[in-house]
């Protein structure tokens, strides 16, 4: 439960500010996409940062990585908040995603070292619900924040609920990183400047995960529908705060329910059907591991996510009646999650160990191309209109199957050639 909550404060943060968006183009007198590069940065922040976190908290331990983290985003977000200029709080916005990301790859490093393989994927189930339900809760929040006590209540609350997760961390969450007196002899003796340097290189060769073809096939598909996840976020307030919707921030945020409820069913069906068809294996193998057949849950979801992208997007270019988009938004949110549910264990199980490390480098690309997303969207909607612009998405996810295809074959090809005698 703890994990979850932390993962889930970052993207929450990342997205709370969605409902005032218009409010803070008039406060600062300035355009959508400089207001928008509020949310960008904060998305590369929460794409750098959890390379290094995972690093030291291998280091260091899952729990004090975690409360120093989580202390450093309080203290951003409080000078955001009081501050009067845009580019100051983007800035310090960049600071509050910094730290607040170390949960992203740690919280999956600590479900790494509590659960066995077989009860894995519903772990990272609930802990990825936390990760993806919050950019979807957070404009609801922030759209009666914003009604009731204005822009800067929304990162005061940010503030409060960082804060707290940092106390609540260091009073209830047990290290789960537990070395054997063997680990603990064997590691090198190194002085303070040392221990900088190795701390500031340690996440550089972990990148080299992203080499492996199946990780990175896998990580590029999951990234393409993330991305499409940003971009469907920053469209939303602007289609709906129009006419002929007309809607209030509250109400904007409200309509994010649709897609928190396509997250909640895929989050805990997903994760307990991938663990059920590695436990069949298991029944039929003699107890063999084979990290691959996660994948063949993944199906389940890949065409609701471009159905629901563009029935959401033709429709409110219709500017049919506000609940017809809605339906798509909660198609994409319960394939979204069937994927990811399902592809995230397999992605800490084949590679045994460095869970934590993988994790972290889907942060860096999936943020990466969900920050692009955020600058795009109101430059691609104004050019070509929301039904085109979901479209394009929608083709993109589509040829993103692909990869989980050449994944399920290439690791199938991998196991014939180790084991000759299943070709007999």
């Amino acid at each position: 439960m703890i994990i979850t909550l932390s993962a889930f404060t970052a993207p929450f943060a990342s997205c709370i500010l969605f409902p005032s968006f218009t409010t803070l183009v008039d406060h600062f007198h300035t355009t959508e996409p400089k207001v928008a590069l509020t949310t960008t940065v904060f998305l590369i922040g929460l794409a750098i940062a959890p390379l290094w976190w995972s690093s030291l908290s291998q280091e260091y331990g899952r729990r004090p990585v975690l409360v120093f983290s989580f202390l450093i985003s309080a203290i951003a977000v409080i000078i955001c908040a009081v501050s009067n200029s845009l580019p100051l709080i983007t800035v310090f916005r960049l600071i509050e995603a910094l730290g607040c990301s170390s949960a992203q790859s740690v919280g999956a490093g600590v479900i790494s070292d509590i659960y066995i393989s077989t009860d894995r994927g519903s772990a990272l189930g609930w802990f990825y619900l936390g990760t993806l339900i919050g950019p979807l809760v957070a404009p609801i929040v922030g759209g009666a924040l914003q009604i009731w006590l204005g822009w800067r209540s929304n990162l005061y609350f940010m503030a409060i609920f960082t804060f707290s997760m940092a106390i609540l961390i260091l009073l209830a969450l047990p290290e789960t990183l537990v070395k054997t007196p063997t680990e603990k002899s064997a590691e090198p003796s190194l002085s303070w400047p040392e221990k900088v340097q190795r701390d500031v290189v340690a996440p550089l060769p972990k990148l080299k995960l992203l080499l492996v073809p199946s990780i990175a096939l896998s990580v590029c598909y999951v990234s393409i529908c993330f991305a499409s996840l940003y971009c469907f976020n920053t469209t939303l307030p602007y289609a709906y705060s129009a006419p002929p919707y007309n809607f209030s921030s509250i109400e904007v945020g409200l309509c994010y329910i649709s897609n928190c409820l396509g997250y909640a069913i895929g989050s805990v069906a997903g994760g307990q059907l991938s663990d059920a068809k590695l436990r069949k294996y298991q029944l039929t193998h003699d107890g063999e591991v084979n990290p691959v057949e996660r994948l063949k849950t993944v199906w389940y979801g890949v065409g609701f996510v471009p159905v629901g992208l563009l029935l959401y997007g033709w429709l409110v270019e219709y500017q049919l009646f506000w609940f017809a988009p809605l339906v798509g938004a909660f198609l994409f949110g319960l394939g979204l999650m069937l994927i990811t549910s399902t592809i995230m264990p397999f992605l800490v199980d084949v590679r045994p160990g460095v869970g934590a490390s993988v994790v972290a480098d889907l942060n860096l690309v999936r943020n990466i191309l969900a920050a692009i997303g955020t600058i795009v969207s109101p430059i691609a909607v104004a050019s070509i209109g929301y039904g085109w612009w979901m479209t394009i998405l929608a083709i993109f996810c589509s040829l993103g199957v692909t990869c989980m295809v050449v994944v399920v074959w290439r690791e199938r090809a991998m196991k014939r050639e180790r084991s000759p005698e299943i070709l007999a």
